[in-house]
């Protein structure tokens, strides 16, 4: 009799013991379902967005695979020195002539049209298009001069006036006298002139709008046609 009844109380025991897991592991599980959907938010929030990703190595050269996200961050802090810094040191890497610190007809001419384009485009984008190379070409162009042709001196000179470069029929001390500010003439940069330079890196910067005409950053100027008026006209018979 004692045994049966201690092995009624064992059985009881072990069912409220079940029950107690059973109930144990809904809790669980309950709180495990409300879990999940936190976790996913969480997740979303660690994992850069497809967008931002696109964004940031959209920045990246495929050709030479630099990374132009410094330079933009530069722009858009207003940092114009650093930028035109930033922007001489990104070209001579673009052209593989970081070490020589000077770039020939040759390296200009070899520069990724994509880098020189992105270049152009941060410029303008940060500078409510005042800067970029895009903004100093037709400029260039106005004022006598052509894309990868040297043209008479004065008409070089004439296109430094206009960008602020030539301050009283003199080139202005390079660098420490450019304007850094909205407030410069529209193209005043980048100048991506050597320090060393004392015309204003005229044969270098030809060879550069040459090269940003080639890779089509601008349209070309567009060569007029002679009209013909009727006195010029051959008479038929």
């Amino acid at each position: 009799m004692l045994f049966y009844e201690s092995s009624i109380s064992t059985n009881k025991s072990q069912a409220m013991s079940m029950t107690k897991i059973l109930a144990i592991n809904k809790f669980l599980l309950a709180i495990a379902v409300l879990l999940i959907p936190m976790n996913s938010a969480f997740a979303q929030l660690a994992t850069p967005s497809p967008a931002s990703t696109e964004t940031i190595s959209s920045l990246v050269s495929p050709d030479t695979k630099i990374d132009y996200l410094p330079l933009k961050n530069l722009l858009a802090a207003k940092k114009w020195r650093q930028s035109n810094d930033e922007t001489r040191r990104l070209m001579l890497q673009a052209a593989n002539r970081e070490k020589q610190g000077w770039l020939t007809a040759e390296d200009i001419n070899n520069i990724s049209c994509w880098d020189l384009k992105t270049i152009d485009d941060l410029w303008k984008q940060a500078s409510n298009g005042r800067f970029g190379f895009s903004v100093q070409y037709p400029i260039f162009v106005d004022t006598g001069n052509k894309p990868g042709r040297l043209m008479a001196p004065d008409a070089y000179d004439k296109f430094g006036t206009q960008v602020g470069w030539r301050q009283n029929n003199e080139w202005i001390l390079f660098k420490e006298n450019l304007n850094y500010s909205l407030d410069a003439p529209i193209g005043h940069l980048p100048n991506p002139r050597d320090e060393y330079q004392i015309n204003g890196g005229r044969l270098e910067y030809t060879n550069l709008t040459k090269r940003i005409a080639d890779c089509k950053i601008v349209a070309a100027p567009v060569q007029t046609m002679p009209k013909f008026s009727p006195s010029t006209t051959p008479s038929q018979k």
